[in-house]
């Protein structure tokens, strides 16, 4: 067999992570972005959003029924303020009860639209509200930054695609391509009302793969690794599904108990499952994270770079397992980049001290490696509560495994359940992907290499398979100048934001200018 060496290696690598050339330079709509006026402008544009408590809960009733929707109106409200040539040029639709979509027109409605997304909702600040160094709707600009709940998780996201729109609107910019704009309102709860309206309104409208692209919050920002900044959009996501155990058993007084209870059995399922390695980190040449270590390769000051990586991405046939093991390895984030993960998160069980608790349940959130599926992780689950329904006599799912009268069931109900997300394209060569590297290129700078990544987590772009293969979730912003998503003292710089609305800019520009046919 043939084998290649190390340097041919590394350039096979360097081609499949290569770089726009030659390289992007920064547009003239841009340069106002650099100014304290409008760095000013946007900081105060973002602080007024942030103002606003578009809170989602669990439990959100529908709109016009539950009173806790009424600040998107006051949103919908701001926004319309805010940004007035936006609403006199785009043409807006509200979906869902409070999701806002917008189309500018194109002079050649042929050609498929670009979408920007991002969500109008954050989640609740409504406790430990004494560790906030000022109050999370306050809104406040102090020290090159934006405080307050969504400052970093999504406004900042909203505000600067808005933002780069109406400046573009300003000088008289007329797209080739439709541009379309969607922010749904639930978000932070899986998009029920939201995302879903907007996915059969473009679908409706665009159909199947009648997008070109979607860029919508996420990935992993613009990170310093091995002496080279990369933009590491997520190019596809993991599954979800929450396994909800129950056990049930007779109940009866604490004075005489039964040798085994429902807690009992359940916690021993509990902690058979939290110590199982059932779930295993995976790469294979189509993960996004094989694509990121080639890109490390070929991009990373040599001296730096692990040589495992180096290695790996040298060899003729990788060993995807250990290589696998060794990126799992180096952080808890990185490994459930390629891992499904397992966590407890709710139990419930018993009501009364001195009664034994006839049922007994938890929640299992599971979030799935992209090659993986609902399916083989609900059986990994069941054949796991096996053994223990076997050894305590419990029927499983209906079925009985042991020989001794049954005492009791065990239970599974899955929730949420979906799969992976398709992979988006991240090779040069790509229209998407190479229109996507130039804006990073002219927002950031000619050295910033883009390459792929992938996300622990869920975005509205779950309900938007359909309308596009090409969908990339980042989020522009520098790992240190968005902190504390999802709890106290969320904040963002305010040249992070400025540098987003930029991005923006750019890549509309640059969509613009792409050929016809993504």
């Amino acid at each position: 067999m043939y084998a290649w060496t190390e340097q041919q290696q590394l350039q096979i690598s360097s081609n499949l992570c290569a770089q726009p050339s030659p390289p992007n330079e920064r547009s003239k709509y841009s340069e106002v972005y650099d100014t304290p006026e409008f760095k000013e402008i946007s900081a105060r544009r973002l602080a007024g959003a942030v103002k606003i408590p578009t809170m989602t809960f669990d439990d959100m009733g529908p709109p016009l029924e539950d009173s806790r929707w009424a600040p998107f109106v006051e949103m919908h409200q701001y926004l319309k303020k805010t940004f007035p040539l936006v609403h006199k040029s785009m043409e807006k639709n509200i979906v869902g009860g409070y999701s806002l979509i917008y189309k500018q027109g194109g002079s050649r409605p042929e050609l498929k639209p670009l979408l920007l997304t991002g969500h109008l909702d954050v989640v609740p600040a409504v406790t430990a509200l004494e560790r906030w160094t000022f109050p999370p709707f306050e809104g406040r600009i102090e020290g090159g930054w934006v405080h307050g709940r969504g400052s970093a998780d999504c406004k900042n996201n909203v505000i600067g695609i808005l933002s780069a729109m109406e400046r573009m609107l300003e000088v008289g910019w007329k797209p080739e391509r439709t541009i379309l704009f969607a922010f749904g309102q639930d978000e932070e709860i899986s998009g029920p009302r939201g995302a879903f309206s907007i996915a059969q309104f473009l679908g409706d409208h665009y159909g199947h793969d009648g997008i070109a692209m979607i860029v919508d919050e996420g990935g992993m920002g613009l990170s310093q690794l091995y002496g080279t900044e990369f933009a590491l959009p997520g190019i596809a996501e993991k599954g979800y599904v929450n396994a909800v155990i129950t056990v049930e058993m007779a109940g009866g007084h604490s004075s005489i108990p039964t040798r085994h209870t429902s807690i009992g059995i359940l916690s021993k399922i509990i902690s058979t499952i939290e110590d199982s390695e059932a779930f295993q980190p995976k790469i294979s040449t189509e993960s996004p994270i094989w694509g990121y270590l080639s890109c490390i390769a070929a991009h990373g000051d040599r001296a730096r770079i692990p040589n495992w990586i180096r290695k790996a991405v040298s060899a003729p046939s990788p060993d995807f397992p250990e290589v696998a093991e060794k990126f799992a390895a180096t952080a808890s984030d990185n490994r459930y980049l390629i891992q499904t993960s397992k966590a407890a998160t709710v139990i419930h069980g018993g009501l009364k001290v001195n009664a034994l608790a006839e049922a007994a349940t938890v929640n299992f959130n599971s979030r799935i490696e992209i090659f993986s599926s609902v399916s083989e992780v609900s059986q990994t689950y069941v054949e796991l509560a096996k053994p223990i329904a076997e050894k305590y006599s419990l029927r499983l799912q209906g079925k009985t495994y042991s020989n001794s009268p049954t005492i009791g069931n065990i239970t599974f109900e899955w929730n949420d359940p979906h799969n992976p997300s398709p992979i988006s394209p991240a090779k040069a060569g790509n229209i998407a992907w190479d229109v996507f590297s130039q804006a990073v290129q002219a927002a950031f700078g000619r050295g910033v290499i883009a390459a792929p990544s992938a996300m622990t987590g869920n975005t509205d772009t779950r309900h938007y398979w359909n309308l596009t293969r090409n969908i990339y979730r980042w989020s522009p912003a520098r790992v240190g100048t968005r902190l504390n998503i999802h709890t106290v003292d969320e904040k963002i710089k305010i040249d992070t934001h400025v540098d987003a609305i930029r991005f923006y800019t750019e890549l509309m520009l640059a969509v613009d200018r792409a050929p016809e046919t993504f």
